[in-house]
Order: structure tokens, then C-alpha cells, then sequence
């Protein structure tokens, strides 16, 4: 964080902040805490802006029903706002919350003021990861990336670390056995949001009354949960670039799973540097094929034979 914090006050001072960030981390802890930081350095040190009631430092945050930021939203809230002068008379920092739940529709009403914004106009979007993110979305922001990142929950997170560790060849039937895991795991993860939010709004008829409202909470819960996932593969797949690309350096990469080390680096040794680097655009493809509710069951087993493991 340090680190992160230091390139900003220099590219403040030096008049040459990044027309928009996009923070990756947890939303509610350190990827809140950085946006609040960056308003105080703009904007200057108001109670309000770690209150989010700043005027000139807006919080817009997914609908409450359906979990999404909808073009609706887009047009009638935010780039209105963001055309406005700041009304202190200085910057204007709008921050977007979770927005990986930026609907296509809302995303490409934002493209245009997201790269060319007004002046004195510095959007902030938080996203805990970046695999369910629009490509359009990430190519205009500056990416900060932050420690603390979501870590997915056991016994998943070690059914997944085992799965890739397995990997030792590859071959049609062993893709198909990985693939149905995978599912698996997915499976489960909606059966246990369902329990989880059923036993959550046991007091509160309205919630288990409401099917439109439950079935958001549920699909919210595990949709966090495939993020997740989807997350710890694109920090494994990270590994295997990282040893790649130091081959016959003296000074050992730092890895997301040293645990893993020997596994990870037998595998490594197996692809070319330009195979493994397109693992990476595979996977935001996956996870956009799974943002549309795509079933698992029909595209993991194509995906899971075309990934480089």
C-alpha cells in the first residue's frame, strides 16, 4: 500500500494523476480505505469524505435488488454528476463500488467520460477482482493492485489448490474430470449461499417472501464466492508467467502459492512464456462467459482443455 500511495502523491503533485483508477482489493476494507486517501489528498481532509457524504466525492454503489449498476443508473445519476463542477470549487472524485457489477449496457454509456472525463474530474472504481471486469472498462483506467485481496473459503479454496496441483500431462478425459471438479465446487457454492441467506432472513418474512430479492441476496453471495475462484486461478496461472518469464535467474520470482513451488515450476517448464501469458485472456473470457449465466457444465470443459496447466 505504501508503495501504491507513493506513485500517487507523485503523480498529484506533478499534475499528472491517471484520468481514472481502477483499485483492486477488498472492497469494503483496503480498496475503501485507498479511495477515501485519494479524496483527502484532492479534495482535502473533510469528515465527510470517510462518512461518504462528501459533495464532491459521491459513493455510487450497486442497486439494492438486483446487485447491478444498470444503464438506468449510469445515465441518470453518475454522468450527470460527473458534467457538474465540483462545488467546493476543486476536484470532483465520483467513486463506483463493485464495479465488476457494471452491466454492458451501463459500461459502454460510461466510455466516452471515462476517457476523456471533465476537468478536475477523477473517477475511482473498486472491484475485489479483476475476472468478472469489461476489457473496455480496464484499458481506461491505471490499475492499482492492493495486498489484502479476497481469498477464497476452505474446503474450496484447497479442492482447487489440489485440483491444479495434480496437473501433471494433459489429456481429454483428465480436462473432463477437472472440468466436472470445477462444477462441483460451483455447484456447492450455490447450494451454501441458498443456506446461508434462507437461514440469514429467517427474521425477516419480507426477504423470504420476496423470490426477487432472495434469489439477488443468493446469486450476490455466490457469485462473490465464483470471484473468488476465479481469482485464486488467475493467481496461479500468474505463477506459472512469473517462473516462466524467470528462467535462469538467479533471484527466484515471488509467487502467490510458494507452497506450490515445485509443482508450479514443473509445469512452467512445459509451456512457452507466450502460451501461458494467453492463460490470462482465456480466463476474462471464462469469467465473462459466466457473468452471462452461461451453465458451467457447458463451457468449463472447453476452457479447461484450451488452458495452458
Amino acid at each position: 500500500m505504501d508503495a501504491v500511495r507513493t506513485g500517487l502523491l507523485h503523480a498529484f503533485a506533478t499534475g499528472r494523476p491517471a484520468q481514472a483508477y481502477l483499485i483492486v482489493g477488498p472492497v469494503r476494507t483496503v480498496g475503501s480505505e485507498l479511495a477515501e486517501w485519494i479524496g483527502r489528498q484532492l479534495i482535502g481532509d473533510e469528515p465527510t469524505i470517510g462518512e461518504h457524504a462528501h459533495p464532491d466525492m459521491p459513493w455510487f454503489k450497486p442497486e439494492k435488488k438486483s446487485r447491478i449498476i444498470s444503464v438506468e443508473m449510469m445515465r441518470e445519476q453518475i454522468l450527470p454528476l460527473a458534467q457538474q463542477s465540483a462545488l467546493c470549487g476543486g476536484w470532483k472524485v465520483p467513486v463506483i463500488v463493485s464495479a465488476d457489477r457494471l452491466k454492458a449496457e451501463a459500461a459502454n454509456a460510461f466510455l466516452k467520460t471515462l476517457e476523456e472525463p471533465p476537468p478536475k474530474t477523477l473517477f475511482l472504481l473498486l472491484a475485489d477482482a479483476m475476472t468478472d471486469l469489461l476489457p473496455t472498462i480496464v484499458s481506461r483506467c491505471q490499475v492499482l493492485h492492493l495486498e489484502g485481496r479476497r481469498r477464497l473459503d476452505d474446503p474450496w479454496r484447497g479442492q482447487l489448490l489440489g485440483l491444479l496441483a495434480g496437473i501433471t500431462s494433459k489429456s481429454v478425459l483428465q480436462d473432463t474430470a477437472r472440468a466436472d471438479a470445477l462444477c462441483a465446487i460451483l455447484d456447492e457454492m450455490n447450494k451454501t449461499a441458498e443456506k446461508q441467506v434462507r437461514e440469514e432472513a429467517k427474521e425477516n418474512s419480507a426477504v423470504l417472501e420476496d423470490k426477487e430479492v432472495l434469489d439477488a441476496l443468493v446469486g450476490a453471495r455466490a457469485k462473490a464466492w465464483r470471484s473468488d475462484l476465479l481469482l485464486t486461478l488467475e493467481q496461479w496461472m500468474g505463477d506459472l508467467v512469473r517462473l516462466a518469464a524467470s528462467a535462469g535467474s538467479p533471484e527466484p520470482p515471488r509467487l502467490s502459492f510458494p507452497t506450490y513451488a515445485e509443482a508450479l515450476a514443473a509445469r512452467a517448464k512445459v509451456y512457452p512464456l507466450a502460451k501461458l501469458l494467453e492463460n490470462l485472456t482465456m480466463l476474462e473470457q471464462l469469467s465473462i462467459q459466466l457473468e452471462r449465466n452461461i451453465a458451467p457444465a457447458q463451457i468449463l470443459p472447453y476452457w479447461l482443455d484450451r488452458f495452458f496447466l
